[in-house]
């Protein structure tokens, strides 16, 4: 029986058929030949897949003529967000090492603005080193470098030489809380190879070694760094900051030094600071209410001193630093790291961490061949000095 077209395979009515089906006419044998793939369907997985990985960069770039050509009719080479990143790394990097290297402008141009002075003491029976370290911390009444106009100003008087109108024994414990004790210049003590005399007199007749030696020899401990800032200093320092503010709960008034100020908080600066920290003859409480105030301005200076706005701006550090440097003598054996270890210990005292306290008297008003003079109670100042010594708690009251 004869086959038919669609037998045959043959085109015509019936071959076309098969050829749809996708069956090899020109082969003996019906074999399934492979399907071509629709150029449409493939550019839309192409187009899919690059939507799918716009930043990663994967596959080649397209040009004209294909892949790999850079011409107008492709998209180009992606660049990797890695290299965006390692120029905002190196842009960081860059300004904090230019905050750094201002910071240490700063701290050096106010370490070096400090002048250095001989403060070992030439006794060879000193105190034996106790627990923590000890700072002797001195203002003194030079009025060397204050022309007259500034002595007028400033009421210091033209008296000559210099004595020591601040004495205080900063304790740095080897753990815990600092410890600031004013001594009054008044205090009746020994003066090692001149007798007994008002503790600020060491400072006339020997200067800083003799101060030193007579505080070791009062108190029982060792000085291992000291500081020094007279009159013109002080007044620096305070101009420096913009004045320190102080609350007064009552008005305060001293013909002698000129002294008047109302009651309530205030900006103290100039004359108006010193003589605040100098009064005693308008004070009831004389040489003891002056300590105090010396050390509630002394902790307000430092706090101001110290305040994020001006340790952490190189150019206010700078400003401040030198001012305040340019204010100091330190002993040739202080360190920039025990300078740095006084601020942080004054910080803290001012931010109410650690003890701020006066050495236990006995008599305020002691009469002495030296004049009136202020009597230390032996026992409890030898309680709190050997405390001291010892890093052990106080037992004295602020």
């Amino acid at each position: 029986m004869p086959r038919t077209s669609r037998d045959s395979g043959a085109p015509g009515s019936g071959g076309d058929e098969w050829d749809e089906a996708g069956w090899d006419q020109d082969r003996t044998q019906q074999i399934p030949r492979q399907q071509p793939v629709e150029r449409a369907y493939v550019d839309q997985g192409q187009q899919q897949w690059d939507d799918q990985q716009p930043s990663r960069g994967y596959g080649p770039p397209q040009g004209p003529g294909g892949p790999g050509g850079p011409g107008p009719g492709g998209r180009g080479r992606r660049r990797h967000p890695r290299y965006g990143i390692r120029r905002v790394f190196v842009f960081l990097l860059v300004i904090v090492l230019a905050y750094v290297a201002a910071m240490v402008w700063a701290l050096g141009a106010s370490w070096n603005a400090i002048d250095e002075v001989d403060a070992a003491p030439t006794s060879g029976n000193r105190p034996g080193q106790g627990s923590g370290s000890n700072v002797l911390l001195v203002g003194t009444d030079s009025r060397e470098n204050l022309s007259k106009e500034q002595r007028n100003e400033l009421k210091t008087g033209s008296t000559a030489g210099a004595r020591a109108d601040t004495i205080m024994l900063l304790h740095l414990p080897g753990s815990g809380d600092p410890t600031l004790v004013s001594l009054p210049r008044d205090s009746y003590v020994d003066i090692p190879g001149n007798g007994m005399n008002k503790i600020n007199a060491s400072y006339a007749i020997g200067g800083p070694p003799l101060m030193v030696d007579t505080v070791e020899q009062a108190t029982g401990l060792r000085i291992d760094s000291y500081l020094e800032v007279g009159f013109d200093g002080f007044v620096d320092v305070v101009a420096a900051v913009g004045g320190v503010e102080m609350c007064l709960p009552d008005a305060v008034f001293e013909e002698r030094s000129d002294l008047d100020l109302p009651a309530g908080c205030q900006e103290l600066e100039g004359k108006d600071a010193l003589n605040y920290v100098r009064m005693r003859y308008a004070d009831p409480r004389g040489d003891l209410g002056r300590v105090e105030r010396q050390r509630d301005f002394l902790s307000a200076l430092v706090s101001k001193m110290t305040s994020p706005a001006t340790l952490l701006n190189p150019l206010e550090l700078h400003d401040a630093g030198t001012a305040t440097g340019s204010s100091l003598r330190r002993g040739n054996d202080t360190s920039m790291g025990e300078m740095m270890d006084i601020g942080l210990a004054m910080r803290s005292i001012s931010g109410g961490s650690g003890q701020s306290i006066t050495v236990p008297i006995a008599d305020p008003n002691f009469s002495t061949p030296a004049g009136s003079s202020v009597l230390w109670n032996e026992a409890e100042a030898g309680e709190l000095f050997e405390a001291l010594r010892t890093d052990a708690p106080l037992t004295i009251e602020p």
